[in-house]
């Protein structure tokens, strides 16, 4: 098999876009069904009444609009990308295998902050440079993450931000700083690393380019776990729907994972990117956020554990959960 240019670029520039992966049918369906989810709750969010869009009318979201609570990781209409044909075949090309399985991510739509057309009651969201790997483990490849885009995203729609280049360089930078700061570490469960301000510079200054990826509907965003990056606000009209969506072999997860991450499963928890961790936000005892908050705080009565819809248990939903017949 002949290799892709994309695949040349993920490894070179630590992301890359894979065209045409989703037909426009299951964007169009996706697009409806989110704002149909978003409608459900009753805090009052309507998508065509500009003064619902604010924090008040809207379930608890990270950064603006990243949902991964209220059971939505396994919607129906969630798990019908993550089984999409064209998504996996990408992933299978990357690992060299179709024997995978899936991340319970969730979702983001994230409404544009616009005087004009969109949210008044926010600030667009500052850079926040991270990686999503453990800052102990960079001098590797262990993962790659991807976004399935659903919707135009281009210059002003928001979304994914890199340092292209810069999954290259972190044992570099690691060695001039004595060692990765402590206090920026996410801990070896969470796979994560926070980079300041400077420390996103000292990148640029070795050639890492600033990208913010531009994608059609139907498109595929991979990146490289350890290309630093971070969330940008859609500040135009359009707003950005996608779904997180990562796999792994098979392989790299144990019985005793497997047999636990099918618990997880029909318990309808959501997990961090990592497929073969079971690594659940929600269960976290020392996160003041792991339950969804109202704007005063408390807890949203609102709400869930299980999905709105249920997904069908078939065979391809039950594979990328780890069963096999």
């Amino acid at each position: 098999m002949t290799r892709p240019e994309w695949q040349a670029d993920l490894e070179e520039n630590g992301y890359a876009v894979v065209r045409n992966v989703i037909p426009k049918q299951a964007c169009d369906d996706f697009v409806e069904s989110s704002l149909k989810w978003l409608e459900t709750f009753p805090h009052g969010f309507k998508r065509d009444d500009r003064s619902t869009w604010k924090t008040e009318h809207l379930p608890w979201g990270q950064k603006g609009g990243l949902y991964n609570r209220y059971g939505v990781n396994h919607e129906s209409f969630v798990w019908k990308i993550r089984t999409e044909p064209g998504v996996l075949k990408v992933f299978e090309q990357v690992w060299g295998t179709d024997d995978l399985i899936a991340s319970f991510d969730g979702l983001n739509i994230t409404l544009p902050v616009n005087a004009k057309t969109g949210r008044t009651d926010i600030e667009k969201t500052s850079p926040w440079p991270h990686i999503d790997q453990n800052p102990r483990k960079v001098d590797r490849f262990e993962l790659y993450q991807g976004i399935a885009n659903m919707a135009p995203n281009g210059p002003e729609d928001g979304g994914l931000v890199v340092l292209a280049g810069s999954h290259k360089l972190h044992q570099k930078h690691f060695d001039q700083i004595g060692g990765f700061r402590p206090e920026c570490d996410q801990g070896a469960s969470q796979n994560g690393y926070d980079f300041s301000d400077t420390d996103a510079d000292w990148y640029r200054k070795q050639g890492c380019k600033e990208v913010k990826i531009c994608a059609g509907a139907g498109d595929l965003i991979l990146w490289d776990s350890r290309t630093i990056h971070w969330n940008a606000s859609p500040v135009g009209s359009q707003i950005r729907f996608i779904s997180y969506v990562c796999y792994c072999p098979r392989t790299f997860a144990s019985d005793q994972v497997l047999k636990e991450k099918l618990e997880v499963f029909q318990q309808r928890k959501g997990t961090t990117h990592w497929p073969n961790m079971n690594v659940i936000p929600s269960d976290r005892t020392d996160y003041h956020y792991a339950q969804p908050r109202r704007p005063d705080d408390s807890i949203d009565p609102a709400n869930r554990d299980r999905p709105f819809v249920e997904p069908e248990e078939n065979a391809s939903v039950m594979r990328l959960v780890g069963v096999r017949a």
